[in-house]
This record gives C-alpha cells, sequence and structure tokens, in this order.
C-alpha cells in the first residue's frame, strides 16, 4: 500500500510542479488564468491574501496538515519537489554508501530563527523578508529569470531557423539583481539539497517551520513499532529529512515531509502511517506537548492575520511620493509592499513586458518587488492580466471598466524638450496614443504647428506619451502615485447629427 501511496504522492507532486512552471512561461500563460489560479494553492500567497479571497484555502491547507502532517512540502510546494528531484539525480551519480541518509538533531534555534525574521516584519506591514525565503516566490524567480529565459532562448533559435513559421520574441528587460539572485538561490537549494536531502524545508523554509508546527497535532503520522524494528537503520538512510532516532524509536514529526520512503523500504513492517488520534500509548505525553504547540501555533497564526487586519485598514493612509510605478491594482506602493513576495507571476504574465522587478524605486524593502517600466512599451488600455494573476492581494483584481480609471500615476509635459519647441516640427505622437484623451493639441504658432497640452485629472499614467515621445531626453513623463486613485471618466466628444436636405454632391 506504501508504494502506491508514495508513487501517487510522487506524480501528484511533479504535475503540480510542471503546472505552477507553466504559470511563468510565455506560450502556456496566455489566453487563460489555469496555470496562475494554481498559485493561490501555495501557503503564503494564501496567508497574504486571506482578505482577497483565499481564506478558504488557507483553512483548507492548514487543515489538510492537521491531518496529514507536513504532505504540503511533500506534494504541493514546487520548491520541495525540485528538492527532491535534485536529490534523486545526484544520487545517480554517487556510491551506495554516499547515499545514505542519517539522523541529525533539530536545529531549532535555527529553525525559530529564521521564522521570526521572516515574521515579524510581515506582521509590521514588510513582506520584503518573506519574499527572500519563501519557497513558492523562489521558485517563482527561478522560472521566470531561468527557465522562462531559457525557454525564450531556443524559441528564438527556432525562430531563426524557420522564420516563416515561427515569429522572434523581443527579450525582455534584463535585471541583473533579479537574475543572479534567482541563480544564487537556485545553486544553494541544489547543494543543500544534494548532499542533505530536506535541509533546506528543515532549517530555513520559514513555511516549513509553521507547517511542522501545527504537524505535530496531525491525525495520521508515520509510528514506528519497536516490536518489529530489528534497528536496521534502512529506514534512517532512506529519510530525506534526516528525522528518524531508531535508537529511541521517536520520529520527529515536525521535520517529517510524509514521503512515505520509510515505510516503502522497510522489510518488516515497523513503520506504519497511522492514526494517533484517540490512542493511547507510550508517546502520549509528546502527543499532548505537540497538541500544545500545535494550537499555539494555531493561535498565533490567528493572531497574525488579525494583525494584519488591523494594519490592512491604515494602508490607504497617503505618505510620501515613491519613484516607482506600480502596477494597477496595488492600491498604494505601502500595499504592495505588505503583501507582494516578488514571485514574478505578473512579471511573466506581462503582454507588453513592461513590469519588471525593482531595483530600488521602492527603496530597500521593495527590492525585486513589480515595478512598471515604459521604456520599451506602455501598459495596454485593454489589459488587467498583471492584477488577474498575482495570488497574493498584492495586486487586487479589478474589472477591465475599474482598471481603465486607475490612475497610477500622471503624465508631466516638458515644453522646453518637446520636438515642436526644440526642433519647430510638427508632431502629435503622444496626443495619437493617448487613450483617455488626456492629451489636446492647441497651436503653438502663426506656422501651424500645434504643440500638447494635458489634463493631468484624466490622465491613468499608462505611459503611452512617453513611449512614444520621440524627444531625445523625453518630453512626457510619467510621475508615480504613491497611492492609486480614479481618474476624472474621459471625456466624450458630442457629435452633432447633421441632416442633409439634397444630395451632398
Amino acid at each position: 500500500m506504501y508504494k502506491w501511496l508514495k508513487r501517487g504522492r510522487v506524480i501528484v507532486s511533479l504535475t503540480i510542479t510542471v503546472l505552477i512552471t507553466l504559470a511563468f512561461l510565455f506560450f502556456s500563460n496566455r489566453d487563460n488564468f489555469f496555470f496562475s489560479s494554481l498559485l493561490k494553492y501555495q501557503f503564503i500567497p494564501a496567508l497574504l491574501g486571506v482578505f482577497t479571497g483565499s481564506a478558504i484555502i488557507l483553512a483548507l491547507l492548514v487543515l489538510m496538515s492537521l491531518l496529514f502532517g507536513r504532505l504540503y512540502c511533500s506534494t504541493i510546494c514546487p520548491l520541495g519537489t525540485l528538492q527532491d528531484s535534485v536529490w534523486r539525480i545526484s544520487s545517480l551519480f554517487r556510491s551506495k554508501k554516499n547515499r545514505r541518509f542519517s539522523f541529525s538533531k533539530a536545529n531549532n534555534i535555527l529553525r525559530y530563527s529564521f521564522l521570526s525574521v521572516a515574521a515579524i516584519p510581515l506582521l509590521f506591514g514588510s513582506s520584503f523578508v518573506i519574499s527572500l525565503l519563501d519557497p513558492y516566490s523562489n521558485y517563482g524567480k527561478i522560472s521566470s529569470e531561468i527557465i522562462s529565459r531559457s525557454e525564450q532562448f531556443i524559441h528564438n533559435i527556432l525562430s531563426s531557423v524557420f522564420p516563416d513559421t515561427i515569429f522572434f520574441r523581443s527579450y525582455s528587460q534584463f535585471i541583473a539583481i533579479s537574475f543572479f539572485f534567482a541563480l544564487f538561490f537556485l545553486l544553494i537549494v541544489i547543494f543543500m539539497s544534494a548532499f542533505r536531502g530536506r535541509l533546506y524545508c528543515n532549517s530555513v523554509c520559514p513555511v516549513g517551520t509553521t507547517l511542522g508546527f501545527i504537524s505535530k497535532f496531525s491525525a495520521f503520522r508515520p509510528v514506528i513499532n519497536i516490536d518489529n524494528c530489528n534497528k536496521c537503520k534502512l529506514c534512517v538512510s532512506n529519510c530525506k529529512s534526516e528525522c528518524i532516532d531508531i535508537e529511541n524509536g521517536n520520529i520527529d514529526i515536525s521535520r517529517c515531509v510524509t514521503c512515505f520512503n520509510c515505510m516503502t523500504v522497510c522489510k518488516r513492517n515497523a513503520i506504519s502511517y497511522k492514526l494517533v488520534w484517540g490512542i493511547k500509548s507510550e508517546n502520549e505525553k509528546r502527543v499532548v506537548d505537540g497538541r500544545r504547540e500545535a494550537l499555539l501555533t494555531m493561535g498565533l497564526l490567528g493572531s497574525f492575520v488579525a494583525a494584519r487586519a488591523i494594519g490592512r485598514k491604515s494602508s490607504s493612509i497617503p505618505h510620501e511620493s515613491e519613484n516607482g510605478i506600480a502596477p494597477p491594482g496595488a492600491i498604494s506602493v505601502k500595499n504592495l509592499k505588505s503583501n507582494c513576495t516578488a514571485c514574478q507571476a505578473c512579471v511573466s504574465a506581462c503582454p507588453n513586458g513592461i513590469i519588471k522587478p525593482a531595483t530600488g524605486e521602492y527603496g530597500f524593502d521593495g527590492l525585486l518587488m513589480p515595478v512598471l517600466s515604459f521604456e520599451k512599451h506602455f501598459c495596454g488600455y485593454d489589459c488587467n492580466v498583471c492584477a488577474q494573476v498575482c495570488p497574493n492581494g498584492a495586486l487586487i483584481p479589478h474589472s477591465l471598466e475599474e482598471k481603465k480609471l486607475t490612475q497610477i500615476g500622471q503624465v508631466r509635459f516638458y515644453k522646453e524638450k518637446c520636438i515642436v519647441v526644440t526642433d519647430n516640427t510638427a508632431c502629435g505622437a503622444c496626443d495619437e496614443h493617448c487613450p483617455t484623451k488626456a492629451i489636446t493639441m492647441v497651436t503653438y504658432n502663426d506656422e501651424g504647428l500645434t504643440i500638447p497640452v494635458v489634463d493631468r485629472d484624466i490622465c491613468i499614467g499608462c505611459g503611452g506619451c512617453e513611449y512614444v515621445c520621440p524627444a531625445a531626453e523625453k518630453a512626457m513623463i510619467v510621475e508615480p502615485r504613491a497611492v492609486h486613485k480614479l481618474a476624472d471618466k474621459p471625456k466624450v466628444e458630442k457629435q452633432e447629427k447633421v441632416v442633409v436636405d439634397e444630395f451632398g454632391f
């Protein structure tokens, strides 16, 4: 039975990881939101998005941990599957002796320190630290910066071979700090998992530590039958969590990821996955202690959500201006910093490629969070994809009509830089590209030239005018709004019906 459970777990985990990866690839994240909808089932996005529709998902994930332990870590978490894959591949190049795991004591001080470092800033409205440690968000960075770019590189090679069949895709903006962070994190995880299996999960990962707390109260868990065990240590050598203390007949449930390896390899049926609720045994004291810790964890989790709710009410208070333009749906830069984990789902999904990881536009605590750049394109008037794919609630989903009035910035016109003034030539490109008609052309001189005039109350900051402005030093610059507002509705020009009494010629 355990072999089938393990096979099922492996199939499910690989399937989920592939589907999540597809949410970050160009050929699969267009025209539908199926793959991106799966991102909301990750723990941190569900926790941060609890006020924007993910409360039920968070409750399901907690319930799953209460019933089955850290099954989330071995099935739903893509970084967990990546670690297992790395271990599996690395084992092919090592001797049988060097593939064996051994029991190691939990480094709780390290685990709790990472959890505290991540949770405390989050409690006070900063998601910066959790964005650096969250397993899903970092897998998103790896998918966006490494896997997606590799897919695009191969695509463009095929385009050069079959130019009439495959179109060339312009490369998105390369942000060195984002790419090298993703590469650095990937190498760290590969190194740790190749030698110590789930070392990252059980020493660094704040999600693993949180679920480990809850799992101490899990209904089902692996249990060692002392009478059947001959201490051959076959289970220990196959435990990638290094949590089986065979000498004392104990399994550290807080580190066990429910992979079923130990039960599969045991030839004496000495380890079984069984219901322990209501069963009194010699381990009862440990179960009770675990119950207290699990209840304490869930209490802290509830307090965390309540504190976030209180902080959320003050998120609409305007504050100083920022240098970066936050994507539509962010509400404010403060809300973005409080909920975004820089997973880059919006960066990968943006059809115009104008969303990039921030490099300081929001300050240090907004590093790698999404920011708009109109250097190579502008925000599509009929597009709200970024808010649709965000799993965290950092970008609130809104209708297309709401998005068309969302003022993420306001353009400022620098007359002295306009080519109508500097080159005494006709232009009007900004007027032609303005979707809200916030720009109109008025008479400039007696030579028949016209020059732009901006109605900033109508402008939504889409960047169309800035992008097309032909001046060497842009005459149209979109200034960010720290707190997004609703722009005035575009003026509708009245069209008078002309009655023609006679044939017009």
